[in-house]
């Protein structure tokens, strides 16, 4: 895709806020033509299934990009401004081909973040599976999860993954991984069975996308098993999880009131920065109380998904003890809430 000096103006009134509602709409467009080959190569090498999230290839694009367009009080595109910051790139100065490739790599983020929420939100106990597995590859020697392309993937440690040779085509994982996976078999085990299953693949790339893998789990408890009493998902915790994400909804409101000035009104983090923040300590919130499929992801991968490019160094420098400390504090008022249901 040409990237044109007009493309260049679009970033910049959107980066600097003097932006006009057709700016708007050119940038919203580009984005959408960014990540649209994205989508529909996912649809094609059967990584993307429209069926199960009941949406069509326009839908899923500007679903996932959603997040992306959001402003705050201000009218700053947060997100946007953030990451570009991260990246020390001046829209007006920056050679066209950094402008670019940022943008796309932008995109691609959260396209990816947003695929394994939109498959949890359209099946829960997809969800409920995907969210297992996470917990089970924290710290695993087994596997890394790893964002390529727009997509988490589960990369074989302890040997070469083979990312140079061609994916493992789905039809033949859900054939081979069908042979030695029984429907008795838990998260874990399913894991190690599909390690072992690539740690001999000679032919294929020895790493699979979490979606594909956690469908394959899917499949395998609903041959002979009811998948919702196989992952443990009731109508009674689908009303609890709505109240849980509403209770987290007010405590992040009111943490973000209670801390506001002492970081913003001091000069100590920016607005933007601070919204992240709080933005990140929700999405922990879910993940340990309502059971959302980020649960078991650490502080540093949470908020690397909003501040793209950030180094662990980076982190520990310049958010842990802030972004640490809300947590805990967003802990302690759900852990307060919960006890006055």
């Amino acid at each position: 895709m040409n990237f044109t000096p007009e493309h260049r103006r679009t970033v910049q009134v959107i980066l600097d806020g003097t932006y006009t509602p057709l700016d708007v709409r050119e940038f919203v467009q580009f984005c959408y033509l960014l990540a649209l080959p994205l989508i529909r190569s996912k649809i094609h090498r059967g990584n993307l299934n429209l069926g199960i999230l009941g949406l069509n290839e326009i839908d899923v694009v500007y679903d996932c990009l959603a997040d992306l367009f959001r402003r705050d009080s201000e009218g700053t595109f947060t997100q946007v401004k953030t990451y570009f910051v991260s990246q020390e790139l001046d829209a007006a100065t920056a050679h066209e081909d950094e402008i670019l490739l940022a943008l796309r790599r932008l995109v691609f983020n959260r396209v990816h973040c947003s695929l394994v929420r939109l498959y949890s939100e359209a099946d829960p106990v997809l969800g409920k599976i995907l969210r297992n597995m996470m917990l089970e590859l924290e710290g695993s020697a087994l596997f890394e999860h790893r964002a390529r392309f727009g997509e988490t993937y589960l990369i074989l440690r302890g040997a070469d993954p083979g990312l140079d040779r061609a994916p493992m085509p789905p039809d033949v994982l859900r054939e081979r991984f069908s042979h030695i996976v029984s429907v008795r078999d838990s998260i874990p085990v399913m894991v190690e069975k599909l390690h072992r299953l690539l740690q001999t693949e000679e032919e294929y790339q020895r790493a699979v996308p979490l979606v594909s893998a956690g469908l394959l789990f899917k499949e395998a408890y609903a041959v002979g098993a009811d998948i919702e009493e196989a992952v443990a998902i009731t109508s009674d915790q689908r009303i609890e999880e709505e109240e849980i994400s509403h209770m987290v909804e007010r405590v992040c409101r009111s943490l973000a009131t209670a801390t506001r000035g002492t970081y913003v009104g001091s000069g100590k983090r920016t607005a933007e920065v601070f919204n992240i923040y709080i933005e990140t300590v929700r999405e922990i919130l879910l993940g340990e109380f309502g059971g959302g499929a980020s649960d078991g992801l650490s502080y540093y991968d949470h908020l690397k998904v909003r501040i793209a490019g950030l180094s662990r160094s980076a982190y520990a420098r310049e958010h842990r003890t802030v972004l640490e400390y809300l947590a805990k504090q967003g802990r302690r008022r759900m852990k307060g809430a919960l006890g006055k249901r």
